[in-house]
C-alpha cells in the first residue's frame, strides 16, 4: 500500500530529513496539487498530471522509505516491524505547532500483533488504500482493531497517480462498507507525486485528539488531580536488545515527566501493579526517535521515545510494560505489605 513511503513523505514535509528536502517536498506537494487540481470527479487527470519536480525527487522506490531498516524490508519493500517517528508540524487549519508521533505498522496480516501492539497506544490511525486494488483482508483487520481501541480513523488513498488507479471507485466503496464520506472524509494522496501530504497532515491535527493523562497507579479510589498527573507512568511501546547499550525502550509518556540519571522500576501493566524485576535501573539517556535517535535528556506527557536504562534481560521490558520511579514503586509495596 506504500505507508512506509507515505510516512517516509510526510517526514520530508516536516523537516525531519533537512530542511532541504522540506522545500523539496513542499515545493512538489505545491505544483503536484495545482497542476493536478485535485479534482475528484476527473481520475485520469489526476493519473497524467505529475509534475517534473516531484517524480525528480525520488526515482527509486527505497529513497523514500526511511522508516523501513532492515535488509529485507528494504530489499522486498515491505514492512515487518513497526518503526516510531516524532515530528513538529505548524498547521495552517488551527495555527498551532503540533508534536506528532508517528508509528508505522507492517499491513500484512501475518504481522497483526505489531498492529495490534501500536494501535493500543495511539489516539488515531491513518486508514490507507491502495487505489488501484481498493479495499483487502487487511483493511478490515485493522479498522475493527481501531474500533475496539476507540482509534479515531482518517481513510486515506495513496497511488492515485498510477495509471490503473480507481480513486473513485475505491472511495464510494469504503463510503459503502465503513461510512465514510467520500467527498469530505476520503483523501487523496500519492507519496511518489507528494500529492496530498500537507492535507493529511492537516487532518491529523484537526481529528486526532491528543493523548490524556490516565489515572495513576496508585489511585485506587479513583481520585484524580494535579497530584496524580504529575506521577510517572510511561508505557513501553516496543523494546529491542543491542549489544552494548542492552535493551532499547521504545516508551510513551502517559504522565509526569522521565529525566536521565532517574532510578526506575517495570510494573507488569496497569492493574497489576507488581514489578518484573527485583531491581531498579538508572535511566542513562533518553530522545526522540526522528526516526534517528536524538538525546533530549527528558520526555514529557504526550512524548513518545527512547530510553535507555541498562537493562540486559529483554524479558525485564515487555510491551505493555510501566516505567514508574523507583521511590514510587516502594512506597506502593510498602503500603501493600502494611494492608
Amino acid at each position: 500500500h506504500g505507508k512506509s513511503s507515505l510516512a517516509s513523505c510526510m517526514l520530508e514535509h516536516t523537516g525531519n530529513l533537512g530542511r532541504k528536502e522540506q522545500l523539496l517536498a513542499i515545493d512538489a506537494s505545491t505544483r503536484a496539487g495545482s497542476e493536478a487540481g485535485m479534482n475528484k470527479s476527473d481520475t485520469a487527470d489526476i493519473a497524467v498530471s505529475i509534475p517534473e519536480s516531484a517524480t525528480s525527487i525520488t526515482n527509486k522506490k527505497e529513497q523514500i522509505q526511511h522508516l523501513d531498516t532492515l535488509a529485507v524490508e528494504q530489499e522486498r519493500g515491505i514492512t515487518v516491524i513497526s518503526t516510531a517517528a516524532s515530528m513538529l508540524y505548524h498547521s495552517p487549519v488551527t495555527n498551532r505547532t503540533h508534536l506528532f508521533n508517528m508509528v508505522d505498522t507492517p499491513g500484512h496480516a501475518d504481522f497483526g500483533l505489531e498492529v495490534t501492539r501500536s494501535l493500543s497506544s495511539v489516539q488515531g490511525a491513518i486508514l490507507l488504500l491502495d487505489s488501484s486494488q481498493g479495499i483487502q483482508a487487511q483493511t478490515l483487520s485493522v479498522y475493527d482493531k481501531s474500533k475496539t481501541n476507540g482509534v479515531t480513523l482518517i481513510p486515506a488513498l495513496t497511488k492515485i497517480d498510477l495509471e490503473n488507479a480507481r480513486p473513485m471507485e475505491v472511495a464510494l466503496s469504503v463510503s459503502d462498507l465503513f461510512g465514510f464520506n467520500p467527498d469530505e472524509d476520503v483523501l487523496w494522496t500519492s507519496a511518489r507525486s507528494r500529492i496530498g501530504i500537507g492535507e493529511l497532515l492537516d487532518r491529523v491535527c484537526r481529528d486526532v485528539p491528543p493523548p490524556t493523562s490516565p489515572l495513576s497507579l496508585l489511585d485506587k479510589d479513583g481520585n484524580d488531580g494535579e497530584a496524580i498527573n504529575d506521577i510517572l507512568t510511561a508505557k513501553v511501546i516496543d523494546s529491542w536488545f543491542e549489544p552494548k547499550r542492552g535493551v532499547i525502550c521504545m516508551v510513551q509518556v502517559m504522565s509526569g515527566e522521565l529525566n536521565e540519571n532517574d532510578r526506575i522500576s517495570v510494573l507488569i501493566d496497569a492493574s497489576s501493579e507488581q514489578s518484573t524485576s527485583s531491581s531498579s535501573f538508572s535511566v542513562q539517556e533518553i530522545g526522540l526517535l526522528l526516526p534517528q535517535r536524538v538525546r533530549t535528556g527528558s520526555l514529557t506527557v504526550g512524548m513518545m521515545g527512547y530510553v535507555v536504562a541498562g537493562m540486559r534481560n529483554p524479558r525485564e521490558a515487555i510491551s505493555g510494560s510501566i516505567l514508574v520511579l523507583q521511590d514510587v514503586a516502594l512506597q506502593q509495596k510498602k503500603t501493600d505489605s502494611t494492608i
